[in-house]
């Protein structure tokens, strides 16, 4: 990946730096969310979590995915109220049954005494009360904040405890719920608030233990089975904890690695298509594609406009960007569609490069068919800028192909990733010989696409620089199938 901030320096602030993404220390902050829509919690927890990581255009300029310790304390805050609300739906689903089961066995089976019924029965209406509130505060109303999840984990313990000690006893099936209490405590995804209930757990469970001394309802439990009960609750909620931190862990790994491939991928678009972009992250050679610099053989397209000299003389500073970014954001189109690689734009003019850093086997057929199709643009911008009483351009592009040096460029401080050769050279003079509207081509792309593409004889013309005389094709844009 080192090889990206070489060739385009955009990447040197993305990938250059060793180490994780940065990450800011966050404020305290409190997660107020609107309450959810009718149409659903699942929806409105979507569009809850979808604010806290931003994503622009792929290959825009204002691309900016950023993370922020602040973003994923937020994130794991929505988590928490996410999971708070799940085990308040447990509670609304377990408490009704266990009425049903009290009223079945005082009505039905007469095997309960009254007393210990009526005791039951209040108990369960406050734990489910209790219940009531935290869904109608936490899940209707979104209302949460941290403090919550240890209250709602001391009121379960409470309500346990108090259950057992004043109806039920410890002989019980309620007794393993201690334990229930410490693994549903995992839904809130929250390391201290499963600590905590593991602690209120074992303190309900001595609570017990000590009761059960001189009540003759429960069973009398040793010293030693209380500790081994009390300890196994806490190894558990250690166990439990642990499994949540890796999960926090195995998040923020994969939101730092998403982040870098997002940001990469956006930088990178920039100057390939986004399918090139991913290729060069996904394949294992592609940083050595793009890496040290070699011998290969590509075809070059060159664009320039027209006049642009005396044009930009007598246009104002801000009316020339403006016509240029038009211009060249359509032209770049163009060429990620063709999956061509923007080499660099030089002053107006717009150098591609087609075969690099991957092979192409059709590389001649893309570049004259990306030719084509940017004067087809060139031609529609121009109807748009005449409607509006605008300056048109008028743009020549030649077409070349031939081998290449393809490698790094510049200072230790500044490189920068380019083709060098006589292929460019020659393309550019071609490209300058090529009036307004016209694709002129060499004769070694014409041979190779001739069979695709009609053409016409242009001639031989002498190029600066070159002592012998050079065959000239010129495209034909009115030739069916061409845009």
């Amino acid at each position: 990946m080192a090889a990206l901030c070489l060739r385009w320096p955009a990447f040197a602030p993305i990938l250059s730096r060793p180490g994780k993404v940065k990450l800011q220390p966050p404020p305290r902050s409190r997660l107020r969310p609107r309450s959810p829509s009718r149409r659903g919690l699942r929806e409105g927890r979507f569009h809850a979590r979808r604010r806290y990581f931003r994503i622009y255009r792929p290959g825009a300029l204002c691309y900016n995915f950023t993370m922020t310790t602040e973003k994923l304390d937020a994130f794991f805050l929505e988590e928490e109220r996410s999971g708070e609300r799940k085990i308040n739906l447990l509670r609304l689903f377990f408490l009704p049954v266990f009425l049903a089961n009290e009223f079945f066995n005082f009505y039905a089976l007469k095997v309960v005494d009254a007393a210990l019924h009526d005791r039951a029965v209040w108990a369960a209406l406050a734990w489910l009360a209790y219940s009531v509130l935290t869904w109608s505060l936490v899940n209707r109303r979104g209302l949460y904040s941290r403090p919550v999840k240890y209250v709602s984990a001391a009121a379960d313990a409470f309500f346990l405890t108090l259950t057992i000690v004043a109806v039920e006893g410890n002989n019980g099936p309620l007794v393993p719920l201690f334990y229930i209490l410490i693994v549903i405590c995992a839904l809130r995804y929250s390391v201290r608030a499963i600590l905590a209930a593991a602690c209120f757990s074992a303190s309900g469970y001595a609570v017990v233990w000590l009761s059960s001394y001189g009540n003759p309802r429960l069973v009398p439990i040793s010293a030693y089975a209380a500790v081994i009960h009390m300890l196994i609750m806490v190894l558990m909620g250690f166990a439990a904890g642990y499994a949540v931190k890796k999960m926090r862990g195995l998040v923020l790994k994969f939101a730092e690695n998403f982040v870098r491939r997002e940001q990469a991928e956006s930088a990178l678009s920039r100057y390939v298509s986004r399918q090139v972009a991913k290729k060069i992250l996904d394949s294992p050679e592609g940083a050595t594609a793009i890496g040290e610099s070699r011998r290969a053989h590509v075809s070059v397209l060159i664009s320039d406009i027209r006049g642009f000299t005396p044009m930009s003389e007598a246009m104002a500073p801000e009316e020339l960007v403006e016509l240029l970014n038009a211009y060249f954001s359509r032209m770049v189109d163009v060429v990620f569609r063709h999956d061509g690689t923007l080499d660099k734009f030089v002053g107006d003019a717009l150098i591609v490069v087609f075969n690099d850093p991957f092979e192409q086997t059709d590389a001649e057929k893309r570049a004259v068919a990306c030719a084509a199709e940017m004067q087809a643009k060139i031609a529609g911008f121009n109807r748009e800028q005449a409607s509006a009483e605008k300056r048109t351009l008028g743009v020549g592009i030649g077409v070349h192909c031939g081998p290449v040096i393809a490698g790094k460029v510049g200072s230790e401080s500044r490189m920068d990733y380019t083709v060098m050769g006589d292929t460019v050279n020659f393309t550019s003079r071609l490209q300058g010989k090529a009036p307004a509207g016209a694709v002129y081509v060499s004769s070694a792309v014409k041979e190779k696409t001739s069979a695709d593409y009609a053409y016409k004889n242009v001639g031989k013309m002498e190029f600066k620089g070159y002592e012998e005389k050079a065959e000239v094709f010129e495209l034909d844009l009115a030739a069916p199938g061409l845009p």
